[in-house]
């Protein structure tokens, strides 16, 4: 309602007296209680939202983080059943792939046959070790070596003619009735042309036992894949 509006009266006025038409006046304790109230309650409501989109946030941060540790651990999961899967064939090709790349020489061939002569409690048992053609050439060079020390250390005084008389034919035609090694005297050895370099099966009253590269390396294999 404006109070500008031009008002005219027909007759002269006598009189008159003017109302006031604000509001009644509040005294100023009561606005400043009345302002501190809705203050607080402003400040409640701000408060109460704000935790509320907080703990929004919080929730969907938790369930966005619980997503990604499932998703993570599906991964890593799927990605060690392969490795699981694929290593141990991966760790064989490369073994195979390695060994026969490998020289050996006659220390080697040694090691090979008395590890597997070691497996034999008793040591007066007979036992007959089959090599390679190369292998075996290996051992008895050895043989020969190690014999023409002993014979050089026991008999100072012979001269080379008498030596070689001495020990000719010993290596030469090994049948299974000649040992190469003094300290094995109830082992024969045989050439095998089936077997290949690092191969040794030894046979016993008792059976065969293999020690072939290939019998070795399924062994492995079988421990790897759980397949034994």
């Amino acid at each position: 309602m404006s109070f500008n509006k031009k008002v005219s009266f027909p007759n002269d006025l006598k009189g008159f007296s003017v109302r006031s038409v604000s509001s009644p006046p509040v005294p100023i304790e009561k606005v400043a209680e009345e302002s501190g109230q809705k203050f607080e309650e402003g400040k409640k409501s701000a408060t109460d939202f704000y935790l509320a989109e907080i703990n929004k946030l919080r929730n969907e941060f938790a369930a966005n983080q619980q997503s990604v540790l499932e998703n993570l651990n599906k991964k890593t999961d799927h990605t060690l059943d392969q490795l699981n899967e694929n290593l141990p064939g991966l760790v064989m090709e490369i073994i195979e792939k390695i060994i026969p790349g490998i020289e050996l020489g006659a220390n080697d061939v040694e090691r090979i046959v008395r590890s597997l002569i070691g497996e034999f409690a008793d040591e007066d048992e007979n036992l007959e070790v089959f090599l390679c053609p190369e292998d075996l050439k290996l051992l008895k060079a050895m043989g020969k070596e190690i014999n023409h020390q002993e014979v050089d250390d026991d008999n100072a005084s012979q001269n080379e003619d008498g030596f070689a008389s001495a020990i000719a034919g010993i290596f030469d035609n090994l049948d299974g009735e000649d040992a190469i090694f003094a300290d094995l005297p109830r082992v024969k050895f045989f050439e095998d042309a089936s077997l290949s370099k690092g191969d040794c099966q030894v046979k016993s009253k008792f059976g065969l036992l293999d020690g072939r590269i290939a019998t070795k390396m399924r062994k492995v294999r079988e421990e790897l894949t759980g397949n034994g």
